[in-house]
């Protein structure tokens, strides 16, 4: 089951110098904002291990359009078909991968538990004619070209918008590749033979695409695994020219449709059901480009959890769905940034917060927060943003993260590692947190914190106009009349009416901040965008105060001018 160890890429469309070792991985989802790379990759591990002689190239695959210095793409695979490693073959130009996932050239120094690697080289100059060798970095010896029909032992197909292809037994199709198995008898140029004698008869002749039923009931069987019923699956001659050729036999559905007109969704689904059985019979590399295009929700989860668990072959996606990123493990994924030279990989760490925050990680900016009513304040601020500026957190690359309480200093600077720009909305009441406040503004981490000893429920009713203190109590007695405040809110805070309570008693706003916090008056989203608005609506008042300066330093983080 041939795998990519490792890719390099040089001058290849958006990239200019990519190079990343995938180690033992067997399913890697790509990640990152729009024109990233993560396409390219796709397209570079395809076009590197293509099984056409006469792959196409144009100018404008080159770097910035420059033609003057080539492309250069290589892939170094482990667990190659054996006969490649043959000496009458590629046997004298394999490399060897060591047990600590590097590669060696010097194969006196192999080690009992060392595997075999063989290093595909493509090189695109400004002539556009491409040429693939095998290579290592020995001296004196020169590299050693690998033809197609060599390439094509890799089994690496991409699944993009345009895959029509996959449904024909055309030359270096999927459905050709299942039938180099060896125990299959089907000879597709016999069968075109005598397709052809009989068209004047009966173009559509079902007898004579028979040998091609039981692999048709796989393809239908391995569809049905995806949650995809096709009905009859059957082989007939697709009417693209009269005279029969083998991109004319292709599969079709129970009403002699073929496949190629059916909607994007079923395509791709059907496909992938192709390259599953292809990996069953020969293994192979799998690439998906976008996995949830024309997919419902569900049905994009189910897709990754059946791909992510086969256990032949090896697979690489792309995605921009929450959805997928919450059906993988944060071991499968790698995020891809523009002119970065490498991928990051996010480790188990992260599981949580991808669950709970996957859709952060499309971002470019994370606003992580200590808690549910930080976040639920964040949100009223986003409406603010609508209403005020017409734009959004969104249209800044920004999204809203909930930190998971004693995960949130480590959540900021894993996100800081991974490259996002990072701004932190929390309280001053937790001293772990405060200790460490210095090292994550060193770090480059954006902390918008309130008065030293507050959480942030004390500092809103600390610095909020008293009419709106007095609006908040009266939703918090909503809340317990709703049954959704355990207990008796003006008895927690030692009154029996609200006209007890003073502004000018100073004592007054600190109980109330302070059991609104101890008793968990607002620990939820829609309960903290009700506080956010309160504090927007407030903004003309609250001048000299620090919850003025916080919203003053979130306008800057997120580069808006201060209202």
């Amino acid at each position: 089951m041939p795998k990519i160890h490792s890719l390099k890429i040089e001058n290849y469309k958006g990239i200019k110098e990519f190079n990343h070792s995938f180690n033992n991985q067997s399913f890697v989802c790509l990640i990152g904002r729009g024109d990233s790379g993560k396409t390219t990759i796709l397209q570079a591990i395809i076009a590197v291990l293509s099984p056409y002689w006469d792959y196409k190239f144009y100018d404008t695959d080159f770097y910035n359009g420059n033609t003057s210095k080539p492309i250069i793409i290589e892939a170094s695979l482990y667990d190659v078909p054996e006969d490649l490693l043959k000496e009458s073959k590629f046997g004298l130009y394999k490399r060897v991968l060591l047990p600590d996932n590097t590669i060696i050239d010097n194969v006196m120094e192999e080690e009992l538990k060392s595997k075999d690697i063989l290093t595909i080289r493509l090189i695109v100059n400004s002539d556009l004619e491409p040429t693939w060798h095998i290579i290592n970095y020995r001296e004196n010896q020169e590299n050693v070209e690998i033809k197609a029909n060599d390439r094509a032992k890799f089994n690496a197909f991409i699944i993009s918008d345009y895959i029509d292809s996959h449904f024909s037994y055309g030359r270096g199709t999927p459905l050709t590749s299942i039938l180099r198995k060896s125990d299959s008898e089907i000879n597709t140029d016999q069968i075109i033979v005598e397709a052809n004698r009989r068209a004047y008869e009966s173009i559509n002749n079902n007898e004579a695409f028979k040998p091609f039923e039981e692999l048709t009931t796989e393809i239908k069987d391995s569809a049905l695994s995806l949650g995809l019923n096709i009905g009859e699956l059957k082989t007939l001659i697709d009417f693209n020219s009269f005279l029969v050729k083998g991109g004319n036999i292709s599969l079709h559905d129970e009403n002699s449709i073929p496949i190629r007109l059916k909607g994007k969704g079923t395509k791709r689904l059907l496909s992938i059901a192709i390259q599953l059985e292809l990996i069953k019979a020969q293994n192979g590399i799998l690439l998906i480009d976008e996995v949830e295009q024309g997919l419902e929700p569900d049905r994009a989860k189910f897709l990754v959890k059946r791909l992510k668990d086969i256990n032949k072959g090896q697979v690489f996606i792309t995605t921009h769905s929450n959805n997928v990123l919450e059906e993988l493990s944060a071991k499968n994924i790698c995020l891809m940034r523009k002119n970065n030279n490498k991928l990051f990989t996010f480790d188990s760490d992260f599981q949580d917060c991808i669950r709970r925050n996957a859709r952060a990680f499309f971002s470019a900016r994370v606003i992580i927060c200590e808690g549910a009513t930080e976040v639920g304040i964040c949100r009223a601020f986003n409406n603010h943003l609508i209403e005020s500026q017409e734009t959004n957190l969104e249209t800044k690359s920004t999204s809203v993260v909930d930190g998971g309480g004693s995960q949130l200093v480590e959540y900021c600077l894993k996100f800081k590692k991974a490259g996002f720009d990072v701004c932190l909305l929390c309280d001053s009441d937790d001293k772990d947190v405060n200790e460490r406040k210095k090292e994550l503004s060193e770090k480059g981490i954006k902390v918008i914190d309130c008065e030293e000893g507050n959480s942030i429920e004390k500092q809103l009713f600390n610095d909020l106009p008293w009419e709106k203190v007095l609006e908040l109590l009266e939703y918090a007695l909503e809340l317990e009349r709703n049954g959704e405040i355990k207990g008796n809110v003006l008895a927690q805070i030692g009154i029996k009416t609200i006209c007890e309570l003073n502004d000018d008693n100073k004592g007054d706003r600190k109980k109330i901040g302070e059991k609104a916090k101890d008793k968990g008056w607002f620990k939820r989203q829609d309960k903290g965008e009700v506080l956010g608005k309160a504090w927007i609506d407030s903004l003309d008042k609250i001048e000299d105060t620090r919850l003025k300066k916080q919203y003053d330093d979130l306008m800057e983080w997120i580069g808006l001018e201060k209202i």
